[in-house]
């Protein structure tokens, strides 16, 4: 199978489907100053309003720092519980239009892959409705996992660090081959379990599309699918490198205007929508490609399957039916 034939149909799939990008690039403009309208004018209020009671509160010891600020949570509790309401509301909200997005995308990339459609609001819309509860609760489980994995090198973190401290208390030079040894092997280990992640988040999504599985049977059929092709990892890697390789360069882009005298700053301030924007458009390229070598090589195993069927079908018969002898 040629990646590199997915890489053209994913700028295919891209280019013709533009309004793709901007629906991503309005989605990431809106959810970055919801955040910051979200955020800013309560903080503004608590420091412009209450500042002085903060800036007292820091001057004490570290007793009459907490019972200050057990006094200020109880005179500002309401101010505090609307403030964390509408930080949950807004988590939910952002989270509930990523998943139409999300859902909405896939569907129109796999239409044009398979059938050559071409994007429209009315499938956008279907296929952003009939799989929202799907996506939800396998980007849930999928974020569960994510968790488990940092908790998990978190802890393996710290242990080896207690152990490296053990050892440099009698062979510093020890510890210290120890430590950037297992710095290695931890960085290492983390971007393996990352990309594996990855492919297997993905392949969840793009299997719930393709064969319209349940998330139960995404669970299960998404786990043999990389047991099966392990190569999948390597095409993951392979993409992962690609956009940041890509991602360095656009940032490349925008330290070099910043050094231009006097305009660099309002060049730098408008470069940053461009960049926003050729990131979305990266990002978009990088997916479609990949669910273009999900949907060959979902191609490639149901025609083995189809085969392996065929073929013990034909044997089958053999048995059944076998020649007639000779009669000498």
């Amino acid at each position: 199978m040629n990646f590199l034939s997915c890489i053209n149909d994913a700028l295919k799939t891209v280019h013709k489907n533009y309004q793709l990008l901007f629906i991503h690039f309005f989605f990431v403009f809106f959810s970055f100053f919801g955040l910051f309208f979200i955020l800013s004018i309560p903080l503004g209020i608590i420091f412009v309003i209450f500042g002085i009671d903060l800036t007292d509160m820091l001057k004490g010891s570290f007793f009459e720092i907490l019972l200050s600020s057990i006094h200020l949570m109880k005179k500002f509790l309401i101010f505090a519980i609307i403030f964390i309401l509408g930080l949950l509301v807004y988590v939910i909200a952002i989270f509930s239009l990523w998943v139409y997005i999300f859902s909405g995308t896939i569907g129109v990339m796999c239409d044009y892959l398979k059938k050559g459609t071409l994007f429209s609001l009315r499938n956008f819309h279907k296929y952003g409705k009939n799989f929202f509860w799907k996506v939800s609760f396998f980007g849930l489980f999928s974020a569960i996992i994510f968790i488990c994995l940092t908790f998990l090198f978190g802890f393996i973190s710290e242990v080896t660090s207690k152990i490296v401290n053990f050892i440099s208390q009698y062979n510093h030079t020890l510890s210290l081959f120890f430590n950037v040894f297992i710095y290695l092997s931890m960085l290492l280990v983390g971007i393996f379990a990352f990309i594996v992640w990855i492919t297997y988040t993905l392949f969840g999504f793009f299997g719930m599309f393709i064969k319209n599985l349940t998330v139960t049977e995404t669970i299960r059929e998404t786990k043999k699918l990389i047991f099966s092709h392990p190569k999948s990892i390597a095409r993951a890697s392979l993409l992962c490198i690609i956009y940041i390789l890509a991602g360095g360069v656009i940032l490349s882009f925008g330290s070099l205007l910043a050094i231009i005298p006097h305009i660099g700053t309002v060049l730098v301030a408008a470069y940053q929508f461009i960049t926003q924007f050729a990131h979305v458009y990266i990002s978009m390229i990088v997916f479609a490609a990949f669910l273009s070598y999900y949907i060959n090589l979902d191609t490639s195993v149901v025609k083995s399957e189809q085969d392996q069927v065929l073929a013990v079908e034909d044997s089958q018969q053999q048995t059944q039916n076998p020649p007639p002898s000779e009669l000498s």
